[in-house]
């Protein structure tokens, strides 16, 4: 059956006004998980929903309220499922249609939302769609032709082919390839894998709407919109190195956002997370304003990759250097106050394609521990919706891989070909792989000290990282001071204190050493004292401590009269008398 909307656009906006208070992702906590790495529910060496179904305790007991899920459907996992190939069958390798069906029933009957990641901006090339586009003699090109992004080549004065713009793919390498049958190149701003839709076709929007509807009706409560800000292409295409002006955040993507929105997401009470590079309070109100009915949530990147430098050897974000903690909190207070009364803010560490917290902004060898717990209660009691990702919890780190072919991801490869060419060593290389790679968020998660970690009886799709016989989450639940017990109350406080509802105020924004402030609900004061440095800090606050009481520190209890500094990676949460 066709999809079709008929739904009033002032009504829709009015009915988001009103309800704003009563949304039940404004007081959840999310969980993100990484389907493929979670739990092997069959032994075959790959996370799925079987395992996923199995492990539902897990979110429970940790105190989250929703589960973010990975993309899995039909796919050649060209880029771990974000190429798909049939958005109406589950691929293979995570089980069958049932089986999320009955993961959706079972998570509900545990008051446990669902949210599925929504992939708008490309299919994989092996899609019926692209197949159809690629061939002029397939009975159905004409139709699916348009519903991607085509250029005619362009020739030099020998008469040589030229790629239609140098326009740079945020995997590295062009954005174009070449068709030779339609003798056309296609856009996509990924993997040539994965050609971008062309959002200008109205047929393929429908397309899309129809799929998204039939998603909602199988019961799933959100989506994280993937690639949202890049919906939209310069149509003039103009030449330019590397041109992500010409297809990130350009002004019409709102119209598509908000035609979404109006016509699915908010009739059908459904929770929508968007992504956003940047964002001035005009462009962020569009977003996720309580007027507007784009998004409910953004996803930004401001306070991700603050430590990177610069290196000719490993560029960009392979480059590691020193934490920039000032940007951090800059950019969490600009979100924070920019939605203030306007629209509701998202927090977060990091997600699948970062490194893991722990070994990003923390310090995972002499003081994991420590850091992990100064990384919880540092953001989790600020305002808004939090999202941890998996294995966070319990403070996986990096991955140990000493061999190239180890990692997965796509990426990696390209870059470690870049690497060589810029000059760098194996060695350099690999260690830029290791701090910096998307594989280190999607190794296998830690349950335990069995066989791979409890992840899979079979041989896991990725190697587990070694330290699992330390960091896991049995070993963790039976500790009192572990980081998972951390967690574990941290996200009681807030819930039961009600922070989410609070409103921020950092105190040191010009450190670059601590991170200090306060969050006030309308019954309570909650005072967060962090330091980021493995070395010892001066403590350099007005406030008096002895107004407050402590709820949570990371060390041994200090003695607020003496406090004058603040030990490695300490973290205190303290609570106004």
């Amino acid at each position: 059956m066709m999809y079709t909307a008929s739904v009033d656009k002032c009504l829709v906006k009015n009915v988001r006004r009103i309800n704003m208070n009563t949304k039940w992702w404004q007081n959840a906590i999310i969980y993100q998980c990484y389907i493929r790495s979670f739990k092997d529910g069959n032994d075959d060496g790959i996370g799925d929903f079987i395992g996923l179904t199995e492990q539902l305790d897990h979110f429970k007991d940790l105190g989250v309220d929703a589960v973010w899920v990975s993309p899995h459907f039909k796919s050649p996992m060209d880029d771990n499922g974000y190429d798909i190939s049939d958005y109406y069958q589950v691929s293979e390798d995570y089980g069958t249609l049932k089986d999320v069906q009955t993961f959706i029933k079972l998570a509900h009957e545990k008051d446990i939302r669902v949210i599925f990641d929504l992939v708008l901006n490309h299919t994989s090339d092996e899609h019926e769609w692209f197949k159809a586009a690629c061939d002029p003699t397939h009975k159905d090109h004409d139709k699916y032709h348009d519903y991607y992004i085509w250029q005619k080549p362009k020739y030099d004065e020998e008469g040589n082919r030229q790629k239609p713009t140098r326009w740079l793919s945020w995997f590295g390498g062009g954005v174009w390839d070449y068709n030779e049958p339609t003798d056309e190149y296609y856009l996509h701003i990924f993997s040539k894998k994965m050609p971008d839709l062309n959002w200008r076709n109205k047929d393929m929007v429908q397309d899309l709407k129809e799929i998204t509807k039939w998603l909602i009706d199988l019961g799933v409560d959100g989506f994280r919109v993937d690639a949202s800000n890049h919906l939209e292409k310069n149509w003039d295409f103009p030449d330019a190195y590397p041109g992500y002006e010409h297809f990130s955040s350009l002004p019409k993507h709102h119209e598509y956002l908000e035609e979404f929105g109006r016509e699915l997401f908010v009739p059908n009470d459904v929770m929508a997370m968007g992504e956003a590079g940047g964002g001035t309070p005009e462009e962020a109100e569009l977003y996720v304003g309580y007027n507007n009915t784009e998004f409910d949530m953004l996803i930004q990147f401001g306070h991700c990759w603050q430590d990177c430098t610069d290196n000719p050897l490993t560029p960009g974000k392979w480059a590691k250097g020193e934490l920039n903690l000032k940007e951090v909190k800059n950019s969490m207070n600009h979100w924070a106050t920019m939605l203030d009364s306007i629209g509701w803010n998202l927090i977060y560490w990091h997600n699948h394609d970062q490194p893991r917290i722990v070994s990003h902004y923390g310090n995972d060898q002499q003081f994991h521990k420590v850091s992990a717990k100064m990384l919880c209660q540092s953001l989790y009691l600020m305002p808004g919706t939090p999202i941890v990702y998996q294995g966070e919890e319990i403070g996986m780190t990096n991955v140990d891989y000493e061999n190239l072919e180890d990692f997965r991801d796509v990426e990696v490869f390209t870059e470690y070909d870049n690497f060589m060419r810029f000059g760098a060593s194996h060695d350099i290389a690999m260690q830029a792989l290791r701090d910096r790679s998307r594989d280190n968020a999607r190794s296998p998660y830690h349950w335990n000290t069995d066989l791979n970690a409890g992840f899979s009886k079979g041989n896991p799709w990725m190697n587990v990282v070694k330290n699992y016989t330390e960091i896991n989450l049995e070993n963790q639940k039976q500790d009192s001071t572990s980081i998972y017990k951390t967690y574990q109350r941290i996200f009681k406080l807030r819930k039961e204190m009600k922070l989410n509802l609070g409103k921020i105020e950092f105190l040191d924004l010009e450190s670059n050493e601590s991170f200090i402030y306060k969050n006030k609900t309308e019954d309570n004061e909650v005072l967060v004292v962090s330091n980021f440095k493995e070395f010892e800090i001066k403590l350099n606050i007005e406030t008096n401590l002895n107004d407050y009481t402590i709820l949570e520190s990371n060390y041994d209890q200090p003695d607020l009269r003496t406090l004058t500094t603040l030990r490695p990676y300490e973290s205190i949460v303290l609570l106004k008398k």
